[in-house]
């Protein structure tokens, strides 16, 4: 009763008036290594989601939690202390109402860090520590609270997720929930969990090479699985539907020899769908190590995207670029 109470107070402040708004404050939730964030579509720089929880969580408690959005939409509303100002998907429009249950429909397990590769634009400094707390309890709780979408989406970061110490547990737990799962890999392990997953369909894998060349591949990666990763990859395109392959655009990546044969690659592993995405800090952040996204490699995206639509494979252009990038490799 008294959280029905809050939130019909929340959105009678709040709903359907014109505010800076974004969607996934309402919806995402991502619990990291030592702290919970609302969401981890942020494209402000440095990468700083706002706070939900800045401490490892032990249990969830609605109402703390929903405090903590109505101080984050409340902020949102000033200019120098709005917790989301500079991310592009903060915007000043027509604010819908929070719904009293099954508001979650994105949940991050970002809460390892263990990790088999290296790759040079990770911020994960400590990639050999898993699980910092135990999220399973957590999560059922959630469910029996009544705050998750039928239709939400869990998606695995990290960290690797086939080595998390929670993977298969929870793992099975949202099978067993018929809740969709998205893995975030480096695809040097297979895993025949999330090959089962594909085959029914509850599960989805994203692997992001970003080479088509072992040399580019070991220069990103900083390890030397190229080819196990292909072979990974062809076995996950077992069921091609449920399975994209992702090229993370930037200064050591950008170049024809490589999105040449990562496309032969493609092809010959039987992959259906591509990612076209760019890395963060060159796209976002001025001091960003790599450089910034130059017209020259939107232009390889360009290509990219021509090669496959020769190839009929099927591609997404990622939400990482900036709008005016996106556009052009869009209609090029």
């Amino acid at each position: 009763m008294f959280r029905k109470f809050l939130i019909n107070k929340f959105n009678k402040k709040f709903a359907n008036n014109n505010n800076f708004f974004c969607e996934r404050l309402y919806s995402d939730i991502s619990f990291l290594r030592n702290s919970v964030h609302t969401c981890c579509h942020c494209t402000r720089m440095p990468y700083s989601p706002p706070l939900l929880y800045p401490e490892r969580p032990n249990k969830f408690k609605f109402n703390e939690y929903f405090k903590n959005i109505e101080n984050i939409m409340t902020a949102n509303q000033t200019f120098y202390s709005a917790p989301c100002r500079g991310c592009k998907f903060l915007k000043k429009q027509t604010v819908p109402e929070f719904k009293h249950e099954k508001n979650i429909t994105f949940f991050t397990i970002n809460h390892f860090s263990k990790c088999n590769s290296n790759c040079v634009y990770c911020a994960i400094t400590r990639k050999t520590e898993d699980i910092q707390y135990n999220l399973l309890p957590i999560l059922k709780q959630m469910i029996k609270e009544n705050v998750i979408a039928d239709n939400c989406l869990f998606n695995w970061g990290g960290g690797e997720p086939t080595l998390c110490s929670e993977f298969e547990e929870i793992a099975e737990f949202l099978h067993s929930h018929n809740l969709r799962q998205a893995i975030n890999s480096s695809g040097i392990i297979f895993s025949q969990t999330i090959l089962d997953g594909l085959k029914d369909g509850s599960m989805s894998i994203q692997i992001s090479p970003d080479a088509g060349t072992e040399e580019t591949y070991a220069k990103i990666k900083r390890q030397n699985n190229f080819n196990k990763v292909w072979e990974n990859i062809q076995r996950y395109a077992l069921y091609p539907d449920m399975l994209f392959v992702k090229y993370i655009f930037f200064s050591l990546s950008a170049n024809e020899n490589d999105i040449r044969q990562f496309i032969e690659k493609c092809c010959y592993s039987g992959v259906k769908h591509i990612v076209i995405d760019c890395e963060s800090n060159s796209a976002n952040n001025p001091q960003s190590p790599f450089g910034r996204i130059t017209e020259e490699i939107i232009q390889y995206a360009v290509l990219m995207k021509n090669l496959a639509k020769e190839n009929n494979i099927n591609y997404e252009i990622s939400y990482q670029w900036k709008d005016e990038h996106k556009k052009i490799i869009e209609e090029a």
